[in-house]
């Protein structure tokens, strides 16, 4: 396909914002723009722009790939060297530690005797911590967070704080705080857990709030924080250029599974080709499980990668139930020397490998439920997209392997910067990689500045207005001594549940991650990478005489139950047969091999009429089970039996009797197709009319003659000229599924009539005569036309609207459904006069 982001070569980068007015309550100087140099690094810019001695918080809102932890080392640097600040970063993970402690240690030449990493706690008593200047620690032992599965924070690490809080005090030292990553730390910020920040008030000096991917929930961070520095919040902001001669090429493959596994073939197929172009791999998994089977796989691509790069590291947390079993240094950490597979790198570490092929898994449809996703380390939404690309600091190769999007709402772009051209360009190119299915409620873009104002529209009108009655009444009511009972504030809700419910609720946002991901290749949002080549057709290998086996492994394994009720239980037969015909000739590279070949041919539309007639039994077996008039035993099932074009026309003519051309509102195509039955019925009848009876003492049969002497009327000719005219309009005929354009004449048809008629054998009347009959064993009968294959009438839905059927299944109600949608109308409404 041509890729689509050629026509946005100029288009705006969106990211989210911070900006002044985001803190009403804090004293906020104007935004600081920091102008990246030539190379897209932001130090030379940013460093004047900060006041050391100015106590404050600094939020540095940068893009992913500037440097920011290389600029925010560089100022460490100048603290350590001017001052005799105590120094302490904090990580979002542990296994990030040790690289802040050797990229210190490295890139501010500050010695590895004055840096202290907290992981060696309780772990080589003979490190002193007290007095070293600089300190590395997790964001969660900062905040005394001690997991899920604990109830406080170690002993030894509040003895360390502690400590650490005293000599400041006792000493008079002030402390400086970084916060790198703080989007992958705000987990921490429980309103239960800040209280052990202000231990520290009273020694603070700065906070560094540093991010590419700052979302609702961090502004609240940078509250709790700034309120610790006297209220005063410094803002500096990057500007996002892109750095073409630094992006990587991107590549996004579509995958039509239903499940990703080891097995998948876009998964298979990017591993062998970046094998065989002897390119050096990284594997990162949206879950643990998917990681696992592809380290444990003894003989597909596992085998493969382990044959090239020897033992492959795995990535992949070795918690049990969120804790460690001993008290020993984390493991299955990244190794820029090694091959790695798993889900433990889509933040903070930097790939720098040369020859690279970075390869990223996203959640398959399978994961997607109708409340909360199962997406691994991809929950959190959209930022964890931008973070994971951002891994690859070197000139590369990024391919992700992603599920076909669910259709886009075009008339939601006229909300973007996109001119009609941009989206029309758009539109065609995101189509042709949608998932098959039209049940969904459309993707809708928003900006991404957006987000508050759909918070606020669901907190308020959906959260309290249910129980604002309830909240007003409890106001006024004396409760001394009793349980606190307060409904949690916007802000909290903000901190607590914003990136949740914004990445379960909006598909442009990170319900349906893959179509953000679409969005985002096809309008070069991506800073470190551009598009250069999209798949999206899975190749399929089918048989001869195996052809209905094939089919049903297809369906199982790329449309699923979820194609199968949408669609099999809510559309007559025309529909669902249109659906998944075009459903697999616009996805799938189709192949096709004789019994006795070794060639693999391609199958086209109407380029093998033995594929389109096993297609059709394949849609029929399905949509009537066991009321289908050519019903089989189960084992049948998978066998290719015939679908003759006796039983096609039968089945037709059958359909057809029961249409009254002056009576319906079909489109004059339809109904030429449908003339083509009703004018064959004529003829079927003509025969019928004209068999003859031969009886003798001992003989009695029914026949017809060879040749249709006297059969046929002027009229009838007129009649066969027509049908041939309208030949065109049954796509089977026309393109040779069946044989019957070469019906030359009268006499053609007449011979085909029967074929296609009657049961018969050939012979001669037994009275001496030469001339040759057709006797006939039976009269096929007409099938009943509920139960057959019906090609005639339009495709459309029967029984139940479907999108009001989704929106029962995931709003419980229609009126839960408009509700919602009034909010975001009214959050629509409210960011338009914002922006005015």
């Amino acid at each position: 396909m041509e890729l689509p982001n050629s026509h946005f070569r100029d288009y705006p980068v969106e990211f989210k914002e911070i900006n002044p007015k985001d803190f009403p309550m804090f004293e906020v100087n104007n935004k600081e723009i920091i102008h990246p140099n030539e190379d897209g690094y932001i130090n030379d810019s940013m460093q004047p722009k900060i006041q050391l001695g100015e106590k404050n918080s600094v939020v540095i809102n940068a893009f992913v790939g500037c440097g920011k932890s290389y600029a925010i080392i560089q100022t460490i640097k100048e603290y350590y060297n001017t001052t005799d600040y105590l120094i302490i970063v904090a990580s979002p993970y542990v296994s990030l530690v040790q690289q802040y402690v050797d990229d210190i240690h490295d890139e501010a030449q500050i010695p590895k005797e004055d840096i202290y990493n907290y992981t060696d706690l309780g772990r080589d008593f003979n490190i002193p911590y007290l007095g070293k200047r600089v300190q590395v620690l997790t964001a969660n032992t900062l905040l005394g967070n001690p997991g899920e599965d604990g109830f406080k924070n170690s002993d030894i690490k509040r003895k360390y704080l502690n400590d650490l809080i005293r000599y400041c005090e006792e000493n008079g030292t002030k402390a400086i705080f970084v916060y790198d990553e703080i989007h992958d730390a705000i987990q921490n910020f429980k309103e239960e857990f800040i209280f052990n920040l202000w231990k520290w008030k009273d020694v603070i000096h700065k906070n560094f709030i540093i991010s590419a991917t700052f979302n609702e929930a961090s502004k609240i961070v940078i509250e709790y924080l700034a309120e610790l520095t006297d209220k005063k919040i410094q803002i500096l902001e990057s500007e996002r250029v892109k750095i073409p001669h630094k992006q990587s090429k991107l590549y996004l493959h579509f995958s039509s599974e239903h499940n990703f596994t080891n097995e998948t073939f876009e998964i298979v197929k990017v591993v062998e080709d970046l094998l065989n172009r002897n390119k050096k791999i990284d594997i990162l998994c949206y879950s643990k499980s998917l990681a696992k089977s592809i380290l444990q796989d003894k003989k597909g691509i596992g085998k493969k990668l382990k044959d090239r790069f020897g033992q492959l590291n795995n990535c992949t947390s070795e918690l049990v139930s969120n804790q460690r079993t001993q008290n020993e240094a984390p493991k299955n950490r990244y190794n820029n020397d090694k091959c790695n597979i798993g889900t433990n790198f889509k933040t903070g570490v930097s790939i720098r490998k040369e020859n690279h092929g970075f390869i990223i898994v996203l959640p398959p449809r399978s994961t997607r439920m109708w409340f909360r996703n199962k997406y691994g380390i991809f929950s959190g939404g959209i930022n964890d997209i931008i973070q994971s690309l951002a891994r690859q600091r070197e000139k590369g190769e990024i391919h992700i392997i992603l599920p076909r999007p669910d259709r886009f709402d075009s008339t939601s772009l006229e909300n973007s910067e996109m001119t009609l051209e941009q989206i029309n360009v758009f539109m065609e190119a995101y189509n042709k990689v949608q998932f098959f299915s039209q049940r969904e409620e459309p993707v809708k873009y928003f900006p991404l500045n957006m987000q508050s104002f759909l918070m606020s529209a669901f907190y308020h009108n959906e959260l309290v207005n249910n129980v604002a009655r309830e909240i007003e009444h409890l106001s006024s009511y004396l409760r001394t001594d009793l349980t606190r009972l307060d409904f949690p504030s916007y802000n909290l809700f903000t901190l607590n549940r914003s990136e949740e419910y914004i990445a379960n609720t909006f598909k442009f946002f990170g319900e349906d991650i893959a179509a953000y991901v679409t969005y985002c290749a096809f309008t070069n949002q991506f800073m470190n990478c551009e598009l250069v080549e999209v798949n999206y057709k899975t190749e399929l290998f089918f048989k001869e005489n195996e052809i209905q086996k094939g089919l049903h492994k297809m369906f199982n394994k790329y449309f699923g139950e979820d194609y199968y009720h949408s669609l099999m239980y809510h559309s007559n037969f025309k529909m669902i047969y249109s659906d998944f015909r075009k459903a697999i000739f616009e996805n799938f590279n189709l192949r096709y091999k004789k019994a006795n070949s070794d060639n693999w041919t391609t199958i086209n539309p109407f380029n093998n009429s033995n594929f389109e007639v096993q297609l059709i039994r394949f849609i029929a077996l399905k949509f009537f089970a066991n009321s289908f008039n050519h019903s089989v035993t189960n084992y049948e099932r998978f066998r290719d039996l015939e679908y003759s074009r006796s039983e096609y026309f039968l089945d037709s003519i059958s359909v057809a009797s029961t249409i009254n051309l002056t009576e319906v509102n079909y489109s004059e195509e339809t109904k030429k197709k449908i003339r083509i039955f009703h004018i064959l019925k004529h003829f079927r009848d003509k025969l019928i009319e004209n068999i003859r009876e031969y009886s003798s003492n001992n003989l009695s049969f029914r026949y017809l003659k060879n040749k249709p002497t006297g059969v046929f009327n002027e009229n009838d000719t007129l009649l066969f000229n027509e049908l041939m005219s309208l030949i065109r309009y049954d796509e089977l005929l026309e393109n040779s599924a069946y044989e019957f354009k070469r019906t030359t004449s009268l006499n053609t048809l007449y011979t085909r009539l029967i074929e296609d008629n009657f049961e018969f054998t050939s012979d001669r009347l037994p009275t001496g005569s030469r001339l040759h009959i057709k006797k006939i064993t039976s009269i096929k009968p007409l099938p009943n036309p509920y139960r057959v294959i019906n090609l005639l009438q339009p495709a459309e839905y029967t029984n139940i609207d479907l999108n009001e059927n989704w929106i029962i299944q995931k709003y419980g109600s229609i009126e839960n459904y408009e509700s919602n949608q009034k909010s975001i109308l009214d959050a629509i409404e409210e960011f338009t006069k914002s922006q005015e």
